[in-house]
């Protein structure tokens, strides 16, 4: 399935009711729900993903100024030339600071569900 086929199947009336909401600074944040053929987070989802949430303008930004921040894991997958080309285009510029290249245990929010919520120190 493609990204944006999912809305063909899901919402009021469909087979597929679609995951939970939120509201970010007055705005109504739907789900996302994609996949990529190997599993992992790609560069073109990542692309995706930031561009969903700059339609929905949930970010300032300032000309010469502030512009929204992104703090990824350095995979090497992530940094094809969608990713990069979407970061640095001047209408969707994002800052993004690269964590320690397969050193995720030292920074990563936990994701053991004795850690849920919490953050990772050391180890």
């Amino acid at each position: 399935m493609a990204m944006g086929e999912l809305s063909n199947y899901s919402g009021k009336g469909n087979l597929l009711l679609g995951g939970p909401s939120c509201t970010f600074r007055g705005k109504e944040v739907p789900c996302i729900v994609t996949l990529s053929k190997n599993g992992s987070v790609t560069s073109e989802l990542l692309a995706f993903f930031l561009e969903q949430m700059d339609k929905l303008d949930l970010f300032p930004r300032y000309p010469n100024g502030l512009c929204p921040v992104l703090v990824v894991d350095s995979h090497q997958l992530q940094f094809d030339i969608d990713f990069l080309t979407y970061v640095n285009k001047e209408e969707s510029k994002w800052n993004v600071c690269l964590g320690t290249l397969y050193g995720t245990q030292i920074w990563q929010v936990g994701d053991a569900e004795e850690q849920n919520g919490c953050f990772r120190i050391s180890d």
